[in-house]
Parts: structure tokens; sequence; C-alpha cells
């Protein structure tokens, strides 16, 4: 009788094992479905690039460091500051094929007194509370303005202000010696410098003529 019991017992401890061991074997090579998927976006990204034709003839190739140029001004040449004397300098500001619609500024820094001086042209206009008169009305000797149409990128063409901020830079006739002089540590230069800024934002719409005014004034240090 025992003998039976002690049978059965080990038949059910052999078939416990053996189920055990079934779930173990089970468990370790059992295959779960899975899937896996991938999307790739490719991305864009706007910029203005440096324009490489001629603002007073496309047909003309230049080459430029950056968005403004002087088609007039000649490096090579004495610039000599004297009584009644003018300088052809023409600052036009262009973006290149593919670039954003952009804001455009110019800014003017004179270490000159009042009676070296310049006459905006038209579609250009100061910034409020950022320029400084000339010596003669209507005149300016340096400060920040603002190309009031802005550019519209194009695709394949560069895009030019159809007009310089100015077209010369004049000295009074009854400027003297000491309107030449400039501070220590200042150059006897001026000094013009482009800022553009992104036009729309990503919807397309216009962005506020009083943030981007903001923005350029910051480039320049304006309070």
């Amino acid at each position: 009788m025992r003998s039976t019991k002690r049978n059965n017992k080990n038949k059910v401890a052999v078939i416990v094992f053996a189920l055990i061991l079934a779930f173990l074997v089970a468990g370790a090579t059992m295959a779960w479905l899975t899937k896996t998927s991938t999307l790739s976006n490719t991305f864009t990204v706007g910029s203005f690039t440096t324009p490489t034709t001629d603002p007073t003839d496309p047909t003309e190739t230049i080459s430029i460091d950056g968005n403004l140029y002087e088609p007039s001004w000649d490096s090579t040449e004495e610039h000599k500051l004297l009584p009644s004397a003018t300088f052809d300098k023409d600052p036009y500001v262009g973006i290149g094929a593919g670039s954003e619609d952009a804001a455009v500024y110019v800014n003017v820094e004179n270490n000159f007194s009042n009676k070296v001086y310049f006459t905006i042209n038209s579609g250009w206009a100061p910034v409020s509370g950022c320029t400084t008169a000339g010596a003669a009305s209507g005149t300016y000797t340096s400060g920040l303005f603002k190309y009031t149409a802005g550019l519209t990128g194009d695709e394949d063409d560069d895009v030019w202000t159809s007009t310089p901020l100015f077209s010369e830079i004049v000295v009074a006739d009854d400027a003297e010696d000491t309107d030449f002089e400039v501070g220590a540590g200042n150059d006897t230069e001026i000094v013009v410098s482009s800022f553009i800024h992104q036009a729309k934002d990503s919807s397309g719409t216009a962005i506020s003529s009083t943030t981007i005014d903001n923005a350029a004034k910051d480039a320049f240090n304006y309070t």
C-alpha cells in the first residue's frame, strides 16, 4: 500500500517537473509579434544669400562679402576732406537668389562733424530717434535708415534696393579743420553697415514693423 502511494507521488512529481520544464522551454523560445515604423522628414533652411550681380547692371557679375555694395566707391582713390568736396558713395543692399523676404536697414557711423553729410534717396526713411542731422537742411551726418519697400525674395535672381541709401558724401563749403578732427580712438572714416531681417513669420504673416525696428536698433546699440 505504501509502495503504491510512493509511486503515485513519484508520478505526480515527474508530471509537475515535466510541466515546469515545458513552460520554461516555451518561455525561452516564444516569439512575440513586433513591428517598427520610421518617418524621415526633410527640412529646408530659410536664409539670406549673397547677391552676385551689380545692382546697376544685372548682366555684370560682382564679388562681395555680405549684402552691401557701393558701385561708385573706388577704394584705390584718395578721398581727401576739403571744404565743398563731394565723394561718390552709393550703398545698395541686396539679397541673393532663394532668399527670404527681407526688411532692410542701413546704419551710418560718421566720426566727423555735421559739416560732413549726405542726403537720403527716395525709398528710404530715417528711423525715429536714431539719426543725427547734417549742417544743411534735410541732410544727415549719421544714423539708422530703413528701406521702406523691403525686398521680396526671388528663387532665381538677386534682388537689390532700387536706390542706394545716398549717392554722395558732401563737405560743407564753410567746413574748417576742426570739423575733420575726430576724438581719441576714433578712425577717420565713415562706416556703413547693413541689417537684414526676416519680413514674414513661418505662416507667411508680416512681422510687426515695431518688432523689426527694435531688432535693428538693438543690432546697432540704439537705446
